[in-house]
């Protein structure tokens, strides 16, 4: 990979382009192998260590919309200047989605979202973790979904509530229509695990499957539910998303350290 920065660089937020496009106003620098990045990613070079923290769409000279990744700047400070540069080693980038139209207006607090960065980074190694809270609204969902799997490339996309059958649950409906391939495994091994605490879990209408190169797990809302069905999927989930980005690996690791 290689990484050119086309003005000075003096913040600590900077923004990239692809090295397919002309320099452009809105971008610091320009970077290979752009449809290959993925959010959480570390690219690295000699004195400089940057993360991907959120692609944006920014209008161009042309009056085109281009894609930019805004990076934080881990380390060092980025020079004027042409360099070769690396992927490093990272864990899972995480999305977590609250649905709820109390928490959304500020009534409730979630504390379902937190649980599931929490239980999640117990088992594996997160590079990146980000949260909301929305009210159950489809077009919202579908808007967030999309944006989270197609676009800024979470490896890993959970949401909280509304899985049920009241009027408002409309998560699994939403998540269904979205998905390329469903997961039947892990929708059962959450049942039978809802089954085991009480027969309402019978109730829950969640489903699992791939969106693109993201897992995408529905769960219940409840604190007690989240748990007890993310961790009996949570030893399939780093398996299951090593599988389904296989290919893309294979191309991605041309662009990692050499050690």
């Amino acid at each position: 990979m290689r990484i050119v920065w086309d003005k000075e660089v003096r913040a600590d937020l900077v923004v990239l382009s692809s090295a397919d496009w002309e320099e452009y106003a809105w971008a610091h620098g320009r970077v290979t192998n752009f449809s290959f990045l993925r959010i959480g990613d570390v690219i690295a070079y000699e004195h400089c260590v940057l993360q991907l923290v959120r692609k944006e769409l920014f209008c161009g000279e042309d009056g085109l919309l281009h894609a930019g990744w805004n990076c934080r700047v881990l380390e060092g400070n980025p020079a004027q200047e042409e360099r070769d540069c690396f992927l490093k080693h990272r864990g899972l980038s995480l999305a977590w989605i609250a649905l709820s139209d109390k928490g959304a207006r500020g009534e409730r607090e979630d504390v379902s979202g937190p649980a599931i960065r929490e239980i999640v980074s117990g088992a594996m190694e997160i590079c990146l973790s980000r949260g909301m809270v929305i009210p159950d609204e489809p077009d919202i969902l579908k808007h967030i979904l999309t944006d989270f799997c197609l676009f800024q490339g979470f490896d890993l996309v959970i949401t909280t509530g509304g899985t049920g059958v009241g009027p408002r649950d409309i998560t699994p409906d939403v998540t269904y229509t979205l998905l390329d391939k469903r997961l039947p495994g892990f929708e059962q091994a959450m049942m039978a695990a809802a089954l085991k605490k009480t027969p309402r879990g019978a109730i829950s209408r969640a489903v699992a499957g791939t969106m693109g190169l993201s897992l995408v797990v529905n769960l219940p809302g409840s604190l007690k539910a989240v748990r007890e069905n993310l961790l009996s999927v949570l030893p399939a989930i780093r398996h299951a998303i090593e599988k389904l980005q296989g290919t893309v690996q294979i191309g991605r690791a041309s662009c990692r350290e050499r050690v």
